[in-house]
């Protein structure tokens, strides 16, 4: 089959990104055709396939979204891009997580776990967890990795936290059943996705396999250190000064 060799690399997969709304007790996506944040009817399902590492804020004082390149660990260079609403975007500073953390954080800006699901339509979204929603996830995950390959994850509903005279909620994630048939076909075409770009993103040496589902984590993999890393994009700065608005509250 032929391919249209003349495009510069693989788009990113993900037709959503979603995050937690702690003031609307649900996901949301900002839909660009609509120009307007989407919330999610719960429970929401899909099955987790890849997982990185970014950096996502927004600076009220400063009208601007905070954005970096996605990495597969904290010691690879990230590259933290300020985009003000009204004017040109800029480098704020570069570095792995430990060198930057208190000059991104200090901008607003949040560690972020970036992570490509599947939906059960087979649609391809990204998951963008920070905050209390981050700190929910890695304790549902601990231990558990195992289970991503074949078992949704299920969001049914809510719960209430508080810190100082915040008030906020988070997700409460919850295994679900076991993908059937059709399922897995469905995840084989997503994973497939996936890999393509994160081959295209990262640039990584990667044996291909008869099926690719039988690979684990893509955090196995090794990043190629001889390409330098990808700077976030426009298009993810925009994503991120509409989602992050809402809860810019949050004492996180």
């Amino acid at each position: 089959m032929r391919k249209n060799r003349m495009q510069s690399g693989t788009q990113n997969p993900a037709t959503k990104f979603i995050q937690w709304s702690s003031k609307h007790q649900t996901f949301l996506y900002y839909d660009k055709q609509k120009k307007e944040n989407i919330l999610i009817d719960l429970p929401l399902k899909f099955l987790a396939i890849a997982r990185y590492k970014t950096i996502k804020g927004w600076n009220q004082s400063k009208e601007a979204s905070l954005i970096s390149n996605e990495v597969r660990d904290l010691k690879h260079e990230m590259i933290v891009n300020v985009y003000p609403k009204n004017g040109d975007r800029y480098e704020l500073c570069r570095g792995d997580w430990n060198t930057i953390k208190e000059k991104v954080e200090m901008w607003k800006g949040k560690y972020t776990e970036s992570v490509y699901v599947m939906l059960p339509d087979g649609e391809v979204a990204n998951l963008q967890l920070n905050g209390a929603s981050l700190s929910t996830w890695f304790e549902f995950q601990k231990n558990q990795t195992d289970r991503f390959f074949d078992n949704w994850v299920v969001v049914k509903g809510f719960k209430e936290g508080q810190q100082g005279a915040v008030s906020y909620t988070y997700p409460v994630f919850a295994w679900g059943t076991s993908l059937d048939t059709e399922s897995q076909l469905r995840a084989d075409t997503a994973d497939v996705k996936i890999e393509e770009y994160e081959l295209s993103y990262f640039g990584a040496k990667v044996e291909k396999e008869e099926n690719h589902r039988q690979r684990s984590e893509v955090d196995k993999y090794e990043m190629n250190r001889n390409r330098p890393p990808v700077p976030p994009s426009d298009i993810d700065a925009e994503l991120a000064m509409h989602e992050a608005v809402a809860d810019d509250d949050l004492p996180f």
